[in-house]
C-alpha cells in the first residue's frame, strides 16, 4: 500500500505545479526569478531519476513515471467500480479518522508539504480502492485476530527503550557554550533547539526517538545504558562533530495491548495475506491495461505509454 502514497505525493506535486500560473516564480536568484513553467518542464526530463524494479535500478523520465502513476491509478479506481468495491466518502472519511487517531498529525504532515485535504482524500481514494480489491471476499472474526496475537506475543512486545535527545556542535567555543547552558539548568531541548548543528533533530528539540537497548552499539550503548533519565552523556566524537545526548525517559520491555487499533492493523494484515492468494491484482490489472481505450495526445511520452499498455507495468 504504501508504494501508492508515495506514487500519489509525488503526482500531487507535479499536478500543483503543472496547474499553477507558468509564469508565477518558484524562486528568485539575483533578481532573476525561476518560473515554475520552466520548472515543470525540467522536471519531467530531469536525468538520473528512475524507479527500483525488483532488484535494478531502472531509469525513467520523471514525466513519464508520473503518467504511468496517473494511468495505473485512474486504472485502478475504474477497476474498483467495475468489481463494486470503489470506496464510498464515508469510507474515505471513516479511514482518515482511523488514521488521525493512530498518528494526530497524519493530516498536518500532508498540509505541511502544500497538499489540500482533496488530495489526502484522494490518495486513500487509492488505497482503499486497491485494498478493496485485494480483499474481495475475504472475512476475518475476532477469533481469528485474537489467536494471530496470542500465537505471535513476542512479535508484539517492544524491547527495552531509550528515549535520547541529542546535541551536535562542531566548534569548542559551541561546545563551551551547550555545557555553560545545560550547568545553568537550562533545558536539554531548548539548547538544542537553540545550538545544535543536527538540523535532522534540533527543530525538534533534539528529539532521536525511542531507541531499542539492542541498537545502540559500542561506546554509545556503554554511555547510555549507564545513566538514569534526566542525566546526559560526555561528549562523543563523531565524524564532522561532537555529540552529547540526554535520556529523557527509559521504557522497560512491554506486551503491546491488544486494543482496537492493533485489532485494526491484524485484521487488515490478514486480509490482504489471504486476498493476495484469492485475488490476482496482477492479472486484474493487466486485464484493465488491455481493454483500455487510449487516446494519445502527443505528449513526449506516447512511445514508452504504449509500451506499458502493450504488457508492460
Amino acid at each position: 500500500m504504501k508504494r501508492f502514497l508515495l506514487a500519489s505525493l509525488a503526482v500531487a506535486i507535479l499536478t500543483s505545479f503543472a496547474t499553477a500560473q507558468d509564469d508565477k516564480p518558484m524562486i528568485v536568484v539575483n533578481g532573476e526569478p525561476i518560473l515554475r513553467g520552466n520548472y515543470v518542464k525540467r522536471m519531467e526530463v530531469l536525468p538520473g531519476v528512475g524507479k527500483q524494479v525488483g532488484n535494478q535500478f531502472i531509469t525513467l523520465q520523471p514525466g513519464f513515471i508520473t503518467l504511468q502513476t496517473l494511468i495505473n491509478e485512474m486504472l485502478m479506481l475504474q477497476l474498483a467500480k467495475e468489481k463494486n468495491v470503489l470506496p464510498t466518502e464515508q469510507q474515505i472519511t471513516d479511514e482518515l479518522n482511523a488514521r488521525i487517531a493512530e498518528n494526530p498529525d497524519y493530516s498536518k504532515a500532508f498540509t505541511m508539504l502544500g497538499f489540500t485535504q482533496a488530495d489526502l482524500r484522494y490518495d486513500l481514494k487509492v488505497q482503499l480502492s486497491e485494498f478493496n480489491l485485494v480483499t474481495m471476499g475475504i472475512n476475518i472474526a475476532d477469533a481469528q485476530i485474537n489467536r494471530f496475537y496470542e500465537d505471535r506475543k513476542a512479535d508484539f512486545t517492544l524491547p527495552k527503550r531509550y528515549r535520547l535527545r541529542v546535541i551536535a556542535v562542531n566548534s569548542d567555543d559551541l561546545k563551551k557554550k551547550v555545557d555553560a547552558e545545560l550547568a545553568s539548568g537550562k533545558a536539554f531541548g531548548a539548547v538544542a533547539r537553540e545550538h545544535s548543528v543536527d538540523v535532522s533533530t534540533k527543530f525538534d528539540d533534539g528529539k532521536m526517538g525511542d531507541i531499542a537497548e539492542d541498537s545502540l552499539g559500542g561506546e554509545v550503548k556503554t554511555l547510555v545504558t549507564g545513566l538514569k533519565a534526566g542525566q546526559s552523556t560526555s561528549w562523543l566524537k563523531a565524524s564532522t562533530s561532537e555529540l552529547k545526548l540526554f535520556v529523557e525517559a527509559i521504557l522497560p520491555a512491554e506486551v503491546i495491548k491488544l486494543d482496537d487499533v492493533l485489532k485494526r492493523k491484524i485484521r487488515r494484515k490478514l486480509m490482504v495475506d489471504r486476498g493476495a492468494v484469492r485475488n490476482d491484482m496482477g492479472k486484474m490489472m493487466a486485464e484493465m491495461r488491455a481493454k483500455a481505450r487510449i487516446e494519445y495526445q502527443g505528449s513526449p511520452f506516447d512511445e514508452d505509454i504504449k509500451q506499458m499498455m502493450s504488457g508492460g507495468n
